[in-house]
């Protein structure tokens, strides 16, 4: 019976050193190893839909391939003068935010009055250096709605749709939304 009693009293004592053992170690740990906290969504957030185009070379390339960084989503075509009117600050800001923020320079190529020969051909004239993206399903434009172009679309990091304007943007309204887009 006393042999009971001292086993009884070794496990209790067992228990509560891997108890307290335990609990040093959860503390130390979560203190040593704390994950980001996420950033707080309201409900009447918008979560940004992939979407695939194709690049110079033909390949698909979807939204979310960028997940995790900013996107600068633009739709643009080169019949559209006020497109044309924001290429080089768009191309300006790529440049300075390289590595930063992606840039979507998506055109809206229906084959007709806009081609991807025809695009490529006023890229090099005007020695744009932009990310470019071809929609030519127009299953982009069609997602975002850029039934007037140029749209331009911040997205977070976290993929959530930031800001939305529908015709030109200047430099400047454009830097301000980049420095605020996370």
């Amino acid at each position: 019976m006393k042999k009971k009693k001292i086993h009884l009293i070794l496990f209790a004592v067992l228990c509560v050193a891997l108890l307290f053992g335990a609990l040093f170690a959860y503390r130390y740990l979560s203190e040593r190893y704390q994950t980001p906290e996420a950033p707080v969504r309201d409900e009447n957030d918008i979560p940004a839909v992939d979407f695939t185009v194709f690049d110079g070379d033909g390949n698909a390339v979807n939204l979310f391939d960028f997940s995790g960084k900013p996107v600068v989503l633009n739709f643009w075509a080169t019949w559209c003068g006020p497109c044309k009117s924001e290429l080089p600050a768009f191309d300006k800001l790529s440049k300075e935010y390289d590595g930063k923020v992606q840039f979507m320079m998506v055109n809206v190529t229906d084959g007709y009055q806009e081609t991807v020969e025809g695009v490529k051909a006023f890229l090099e004239e005007n020695g744009y250096s932009f990310p470019v993206y071809f929609d030519t399903t127009l299953q982009a434009a069609s997602i975002y709605g850029a039934n007037s172009i140029p749209l331009t679309v911040l997205i977070s990091s976290d993929g959530y749709l930031e800001a939305y304007q529908i015709g030109a943007v200047t430099e400047e309204a454009l830097r301000n939304a980049l420095e605020n887009l996370k």
